[in-house]
């Protein structure tokens, strides 16, 4: 042992009372275990925050808002039916999480929809077009019960062509679509129109 070690050897002496050490580690451990609550509780509140903005849920009502760029980007995010034209911009949309019902808005021309959809006339009135199960149009709402800001109420019954269980219309030179909600969900109040 150098005399280095040896003089600092000489300093340490066992503490005459071992509740002393318990106390200061008790403290240490404690100020340790505050920080660490003190840093999780940012981090989780910074990490709602952030999903919540993601999602652009609304609080009340079962409702989600969203948009894409595209038709093509809200395809390939499998947020969006086959027939909407992939050069569609500014679609927006509003859906209840609890049904079936959503309404959507994009900018888009009527020719550029797809040969499957067919003209609403006196032989081919506007129906829900059920695809689950064994429910049949009259287990179906006929008017919709989501708002939007770029919705106006009952304009669903100015569609024009039926794109499968979608009714398309065109309104201010946008396109427009609206896909009916099951009789049996219940309709809840929405915050104000996104």
């Amino acid at each position: 042992m150098t005399q280095h070690e040896n003089h600092h050897d000489q300093h340490r002496t066992a503490p005459a009372d071992l509740s002393t050490v318990t106390t200061s580690a008790t403290r240490r451990y404690r100020g340790v275990g505050a920080l660490a609550l003190v840093a999780a509780v940012a981090v989780s509140t910074s990490a709602c925050g952030a999903i919540t903005e993601a999602m652009k849920d609304r609080s009340s009502g079962h409702t989600k808002a969203f948009s894409y760029d595209s038709g093509a980007d809200g395809k390939a995010d499998e947020g969006l039916p086959s027939w909407v034209p992939d050069g569609a911009s500014d679609v927006r949309g509003v859906f209840r999480t609890t049904g079936d019902e959503m309404i959507l808005t994009m900018d888009a021309d009527v020719t550029s929809l797809p040969a499957g959809c067919t003209s609403v006339d006196a032989d081919h009135p506007l129906v829900a077009a059920p695809t689950r199960g064994t429910l049949s149009a009259d287990d179906y709402r006929t008017d919709s019960t989501l708002e939007a800001s770029w919705w106006t109420t009952g304009q669903e019954q100015d569609a024009s062509l039926q794109c499968g269980g979608w009714w398309v219309g065109t309104r201010n030179g946008a396109l427009f679509a609206f896909t009916p909600e099951l009789k049996a969900v219940k309709i809840e109040d929405q915050p104000d129109p996104a």
